[in-house]
């Protein structure tokens, strides 16, 4: 289990988020990133440059994701990545499939489907702080 702090957002101590640094990876490229734990979030989401700085082309990926809110008038395809942190996964990484959206003004977020179901998360918000621990393999 790890332990990390709330992040401010703009450097606005009013604003503290819990963000967590991972590293994504599809075969042998890698982006670090700091992923927004939302866990109203229906599915992970990952903003398009993201997507192509891990080498991805767009239309190459042909299973459409349908998203909601502000982000439901963007087009969105599905994308398995690998996601790793020492503390977290060790050597290893998990498997997260993510909705790569088309929208650029949006961070990266781990929700339900799936870092949810990969990871037991637990806030501590008035410390300003979250525990992660990947979860038990059965």
């Amino acid at each position: 289990m790890a332990r990390f702090p709330y992040v401010a957002a703009n450097n606005l101590s009013t604003s503290l988020m819990p963000r967590l640094p991972m590293v994504l990876s599809i075969g042998d490229r890698s982006v670090e990133v700091n992923g927004l734990l939302d866990t109203g979030a229906a599915v992970n989401v990952l903003p398009y440059r993201v997507g192509l700085a891990l080498g991805v082309v767009w239309e190459d990926q042909n299973v459409p994701v349908s998203l909601v809110g502000s982000l439901g008038q963007f087009e969105a395809r599905a994308l398995m990545v690998i996601g790793s942190h020492p503390q977290i996964t060790g050597n290893s990484g998990v498997q997260l499939v993510f909705a790569w959206t088309q929208a650029e003004n949006v961070p990266v977020i781990f929700g339900q489907m799936n870092f949810f179901f990969e990871f037991d998360v637990c806030f501590y918000r008035s410390q300003s702080a979250f525990e992660v621990n990947a979860k038990a393999s059965t």
